[in-house]
């Protein structure tokens, strides 16, 4: 903290005879998490915000199946629940093969109860019963979900047993819509942190390119970011040539960070990094010269470098909401077991710009439509980017209805959806920090 946070200067005096390390075990690590806490700066935002909302630790192992796309839970993403009531919690998304698709849970369902437990129970017994089916902690725990569906009045009842060993697919979705005289590619990406979304990613352009599409919406709306690497990769395959050379983005560290990558400038990838296509590959383009790009309050990090990065370059559209603002990465420092992620750059693109801590406005303000899937040309932020997509505008302000469905979930402009802190990152491998 002393040495490479980007903030070291503003880190508070903490005494750390307060944190005692008496206890054996897992209180230990919890003692170290608080100290670590306490240590980060206390500064905030033109908009009140604490600047440094995002260094955090993480125990390795937990870490290092993240990053190999296994997942533990049931296999959706949800909102996140409150204390206060009423309650409302949807399902964003399901993993491809999980428990929770194999068991019908569908996108945009609404947990009304769990094992017979109201969702807005307010007892001791009634809270203890609903945060453990929501957040299992043994290996395999069946729980019963009363759920919602979109636009139904009656609750159906799916019962699934949650698995340590969920595969994650970071591209969900990749898909070729025709619209009016545009060929479009639809790519639903939620996870530049898992090692695999570089193959899919590759495979993806190349079936765009083979549709020869001509417009490219990405949809980034619950991607919290991962690896810079990826994000860069994925930018340079969106552009065409001109690219080559061009700044992705310039890493600014403290005044006395001596780490390798500081003050360094990414050029865009031309060719595979080696997540998992061998290194020096050529990455395929599209040649587009605008991007599409859904986001939401937790469009994060990594996601945003991509929006960043290539706007000095291209038209790019935003369709949704306000991101969640994070210029800021770091590469993980791990010890006995654990990870620490403190800030330790800011990237800034071609044009020197990265002060976007309060997030990206949307170009085209639009709700999250959990009423519909992913991919369905009616989706209204999908909806909305192909309408400009035919009339150069965007469409007519979201109605009192529309705006109804994210009523209650609103963080920054979209819905707070459920996820450990290393999952918005932009984060660099440890090969680019040894010196």
């Amino acid at each position: 903290m002393d040495e490479t946070y980007l903030w070291y200067k503003d880190v508070p005096v903490v005494n750390a005879a307060n944190f005692t390390l008496a206890n054996n075990g897992n209180s230990v690590l919890q003692t170290l998490d608080a100290y670590f806490q306490a240590l980060k700066t206390k500064n905030t935002t033109a908009s009140g915000k604490l600047v440094d909302q995002f260094s955090f630790t993480v125990p390795t192992v937990d870490l290092q199946n993240q990053q190999s796309g296994i997942a533990s839970g049931y296999g959706f993403r949800r909102s996140t629940i409150s204390v206060s009531v009423p309650r409302v919690v949807r399902i964003l998304y399901v993993e491809q093969g999980s428990p929770a698709q194999l068991g019908g849970i569908l996108r945009g369902d609404t947990i009304t109860s769990i094992d017979g437990v109201d969702i807005n129970d307010t007892t001791s017994a009634g809270i203890a019963t609903l945060n453990a089916g929501l957040a299992p902690t043994v290996a395999s725990k069946t729980t019963s979900f009363g759920l919602l569906a979109a636009n139904a009045t009656v609750p159906r009842v799916v019962t699934i047993t949650s698995s340590q060993s969920i595969t994650v697919t970071p591209v969900a979705l990749s898909t070729v819509i025709t619209d009016g005289g545009n060929t479009v590619g639809y790519l639903v990406l939620n996870s530049f942190g898992v090692v695999s979304a570089e193959k899919q990613l590759i495979d993806a352009v190349t079936q765009f390119k083979n549709a020869n599409v001509n417009e490219l919406v990405v949809d980034l709306r619950y991607n919290g970011g991962g690896y810079l690497d990826l994000a860069n990769e994925l930018a340079w395959m969106i552009g065409d040539s001109t690219l080559a050379g061009k700044t992705f983005e310039k890493l600014t560290c403290n005044d006395k960070n001596m780490l390798p990558f500081c003050n360094s400038t990414d050029t865009f990838h031309q060719a595979t990094q080696g997540f998992s296509v061998a290194s020096g590959q050529a990455l395929p383009q599209l040649r587009l010269k605008r991007v599409f790009v859904l986001t939401s309050g937790n469009t994060c990090s990594a996601s945003e470098s991509v929006i960043n990065s290539l706007s000095p370059f291209m038209q790019v559209v935003r369709i949704g909401n306000t991101t969640c603002g994070k210029p800021y990465g770091f590469s993980y420092k791990d010890n006995c077991g654990t990870s620490y992620a403190a800030m330790q750059f800011k990237g800034v693109n071609a044009l020197g710009f990265g002060d976007y801590a309060d997030g990206f406005a949307p170009s085209c303000p639009m709700a999250d439509d959990l009423t519909r899937q992913r991919g369905d040309p009616a989706e209204l932020m999908l909806g909305g980017a192909l309408t400009f997509m035919r009339t150069g505008a965007c469409p007519a302000a979201t109605s009192g209805t529309e705006k109804s469905l994210t009523q209650g979930l609103l963080k920054g402009g979209g819905y707070a959806i459920d996820r450990s802190p290393s999952e918005a990152v932009r984060v660099l491998r440890s090969s680019r920090v040894q010196p």
